[in-house]
């Protein structure tokens, strides 16, 4: 076998490997730029929606504060109310008693 049958024999499938890890590497660059692309895509969304539950929490944490104001001011009018009820039916019952005697 001549130098050059070795050349051939060993230098081209040689050449083929390198030629061939290269357009791989390259490939593999591609498609780990496009995973990275869509994974952040992904967080994105995810931060969206986690933006939005926490918007959500803000609001409905606010009307149940809204509620319970509300609420207490009720609670207390009704207290007043039914005080106010009590001293009347107080009177009543004495103006009923000074009519009787």
């Amino acid at each position: 076998m001549t130098n050059f049958q070795l050349l051939l024999s060993i230098g081209i499938p040689s050449l083929l490997i390198v030629v061939g890890f290269v357009y791989n590497n390259a490939r593999l660059n591609t498609i780990e730029a496009n995973v990275s692309a869509r994974f952040n895509s992904v967080d994105a969304r995810f931060n969206s929606v986690d933006a939005r539950f926490g918007s959500i929490e803000t609001n409905v944490s606010s009307g149940f504060q809204d509620i319970r104001t509300r609420l207490n001011t009720i609670e207390a009018d009704l207290r007043q109310f039914y005080r106010d009820l009590g001293r009347h039916e107080a009177e009543i019952n004495a103006l009923k008693e000074h009519r009787r005697s």
